[in-house]
């Protein structure tokens, strides 16, 4: 045990030196060094913006294109150049035969040769020799003798060739086009007649043309790529911002911020102005949304607190009458039955933002305010009066027509009493441009006086004589079902001495109406 105890121990203790040194290792602080080599291996690269990218494409694409077009020149002007000094060395051999063909019977063509070479072999540019094996004579210039030091020329003018035969020579240290043509008499080819046309002043005109075209190329990419940034700068301080402006809105909320230069003519300006009719359209959605949010909790305040109120009786239990029982309960019942038709209208003024808002099918306009006459005699004593009503189809949605409709009758029930008439009738209007349907609602009641008429068109508005009555968003609900069919709606006096409302719809175009009722056949 002792020996175990005494071997163990040492055991333990190199663990710990051991366990003790790697934590040592492990908590040592990094060097300077390496700081730095870490934060150098983990700097990101500077990364080229949208313009430099952009900018370095366009002028890579232009630098492609313009050096093929260089190329190209460049090939088609040596080629041209090569042809007009191959015309002008053929030109010359073809004067010879002319000459020599055409020199009397007398005179030799070696005596031809000698005086054609001193009329025509100083005057021309180009070098002219004239060999003629037979008799072993090579003429030539002091000029032109330098020629037959190229091994393959000597070879032409030992032994003409069949055809003319174009070849390249730099027998005097400078390039040379060389066109050795047969010199034929009595149907044997006696001689060579050789022309030659110094290539340097070609290859000097050549340079001269590309150093021309790659300056101007340079010009050229110069102006496009500063003219490109100019227009990308331009362009992109546009989206960036709009960039910033839509960072202000969704990230602040600010929605009141506008792009600048929306009164431009061009693209930037139609971008600007649409983005900014966008954040109005948004702008207005949102008021109109904290707008419903504040009357819903205003108005469902008031049914909650009797709900609550009467279920507190209840609960306490100090109600012993089976009677007064039942009225609470009632009361309760009737002011959940209207949180619950406020709440379905507000659901339906907040769909009528919606673009699919209505549908559109044709409807009878007389079936629909017949039946809109007959639910509303059902709803109060009235002396109801129906029509004139025009023999019409419209296009629209069926459901909320009839419901805006029954809410603009709805509305003049409670504005009147028993001994009132209300009048439901349509008549055709607008203009030969913009035709339209109205669908008038008259009565004898009170009126709304001309300064409220605007104002009652909005949410919560009681325009009846009664106060208290309804949920005040039947005519906010008939406004959203006409601007969803494109239409409007219009408060004035009636000829009956109340109100008269007008819901006002485009008339649809006949081919629109025969494509929409073969599609619902």
């Amino acid at each position: 045990m002792i020996g175990a105890s005494g071997r163990a121990a040492p055991a333990a203790s190199e663990h710990h030196e051991a366990t003790w040194a790697s934590s040592v290792v492990l908590e040592v602080p990094p060097t300077e060094g390496s700081v730095r080599r870490r934060a150098a291996g983990t700097r990101r690269r500077p990364k080229l913006g949208t313009v430099g990218r952009l900018v370095a494409f366009h002028a890579l694409v232009i630098a492609s294109v313009f050096g093929i077009v260089v190329v190209e020149f460049t090939q088609s002007f040596a080629g041209r150049y090569r042809a007009t000094i191959t015309a002008d060395l053929g030109e010359s051999s073809t004067q010879f035969m002319r000459a020599a063909a055409a020199r009397p019977a007398s005179e030799s063509l070696l005596a031809f040769s000698h005086a054609y070479l001193a009329a025509h072999g100083v005057a021309r540019a180009e070098e002219l020799a004239i060999a003629l094996p037979g008799v072993g004579e090579i003429l030539a210039p002091p000029r032109s003798k330098d020629l037959f030091s190229d091994p393959a020329i000597r070879r032409l003018a030992e032994a003409p060739p069949v055809t003319s035969v174009l070849t390249r020579s730099s027998s005097k240290g400078e390039a040379e086009l060389v066109l050795a043509a047969p010199i034929t008499e009595g149907g044997r080819r006696v001689g060579t007649f050789i022309s030659a046309g110094n290539l340097n002043t070609y290859d000097a005109m050549r340079v001269r043309v590309l150093w021309l075209a790659i300056g101007e190329g340079l010009i050229i990419l110069l102006a496009a790529v500063a003219s490109l940034t100019v227009l990308l700068r331009r362009l992109l301080g546009s989206m960036r911002r709009l960039t910033r402006t839509a960072a202000d809105i969704g990230l602040r909320g600010e929605l009141g911020v506008r792009l600048e230069g929306a009164e431009a003519g061009d693209e930037v300006g139609e971008m600007a102005a649409t983005f900014n009719a966008m954040i109005e359209k948004i702008e207005d959605s949102v008021a109109i949304q904290r707008q419903m949010m504040a009357d819903v909790s205003h108005q469902l305040r008031t049914p909650l607190t009797v709900v609550r109120g009467h279920l507190d009786v209840l609960s306490r239990g100090r109600l012993d009458d089976e009677g007064d029982n039942r009225e609470i309960m009632a009361t309760v019942v009737e002011e959940i039955d209207h949180m619950k038709r406020l709440v379905e209208r507000l659901l339906l003024l907040g769909r009528s933002l919606e673009s699919d808002f209505t549908e559109a099918w044709p409807v009878d306009l007389r079936a629909l305010l017949l039946d809109v006459a007959a639910a509303g005699e059902t709803l109060a004593p009235r002396h109801w009066v129906v029509g004139p009503i025009p023999d019409l189809v419209v296009v629209g949605d069926l459901d909320k027509l009839r419901g805006a409709i029954l809410n603009l009758v709805e509305n003049a029930v409670h504005a009147t009493g028993p001994e009132d008439t209300i009048r439901l009738s349509a008549r055709e209007g607008g203009t030969a441009a913009r035709p339209i349907v109205e669908i008038v609602v008259d009565d004898s009641g009170t009126g709304i006086p001309p300064e409220r008429r605007q104002a009652v068109l909005g949410r919560f508005a009681r325009p009846g004589a009664r106060a208290g009555t309804g949920s005040g968003l039947g005519l906010a609900i008939v406004v959203a079902v006409a601007r969803g069919h494109g239409g409007s709606v219009e408060i004035t006096e009636s000829p009956l001495g109340g109100c008269r409302v007008v819901l006002a719809i485009p008339r649809p175009d006949p081919r629109q109406l025969a494509a929409l009722t073969a599609e619902k056949v």
